[in-house]
């Protein structure tokens, strides 16, 4: 799931923590880069009554808070704060579950090399490059792997993760219930994001098994 705040410190002493009012944001990888997006800033918590709860050497109090309505947003009601809460943290979720699959993918690839280089086997040499090809297709559907710096996204159109990332941003930028155009752009989003989960688990049911057999007869571990 997505990352937890980091909790307080716990040294002698006065300590604070201070809350943004953002939920967390969604799960991302090392290295990434997104243009128009912050994967890891999370939806802001709707006004409503909220709960505090702090534990000590055994010893655990708790304090109640309200989050009150901004008195100047005299056209939006708790109604449209709530929706656009809902959709944003619906659109956080999938950039986590695109990201998870370039984890996956990654973690597949890394130990599909460290098994090769063990094995130096030709027969596992030939199925790892068919996996790897494989994998490597999805992976560039799903995340732009040519941008090293912050500004390669002016060279490299934008993927699907780094799309459903935008979107999140766009659906936060004020306060206002989501429009009718990022419920259709949402869905056309998840569906290409389905798709691409079933491709992977195509590529795990079709082209794994080769590799984990040619590992077996080397006496090496699977690669899952």
């Amino acid at each position: 799931g997505p990352p937890r705040a980091k909790p307080p410190t716990r040294t002698a002493g006065l300590n604070r923590f201070t809350w943004d009012l953002r939920y967390p944001g969604a799960k991302t990888f090392e290295g990434m880069i997104l243009w128009g997006a912050r994967a890891e800033t999370g939806p802001i918590a709707v006004p409503g009554d909220y709960g505090v709860r702090l534990t000590a050497n055994g010893v655990t109090q708790t304090a109640k808070f309200r989050v009150v309505m901004d008195p100047r947003l005299t056209d939006v009601s708790q109604a449209d704060l709530v929706e656009q809460f809902r959709l944003a943290s619906q659109v956080r979720d999938k950039v986590s579950e695109a990201d998870d699959m370039v984890i996956q993918i990654r973690e597949l690839k890394s130990k599909l090399k460290d098994r090769e280089d063990k094995a130096k086997d030709p027969n596992l040499n030939a199925a790892g490059e068919r996996l790897e090809t494989r994998l490597s297709a999805v992976e560039e559907e799903v995340y732009q792997v040519r941008n090293r710096s912050n500004q390669d996204p002016l060279n490299f159109p934008i993927k699907l993760n780094n799309q459903i990332a935008a979107l999140q941003r766009v659906i936060m930028t004020g306060d206002a219930k989501p429009t009718d155009q990022s419920y259709v752009v949402f869905k056309e989003l998840n569906q290409r994001l389905d798709a691409l989960k079933a491709k992977l688990q195509e590529t795990l049911r079709n082209d794994l098994p080769p590799v984990n057999d040619a590992l077996k007869q080397k006496g090496l571990q699977p690669l899952m």
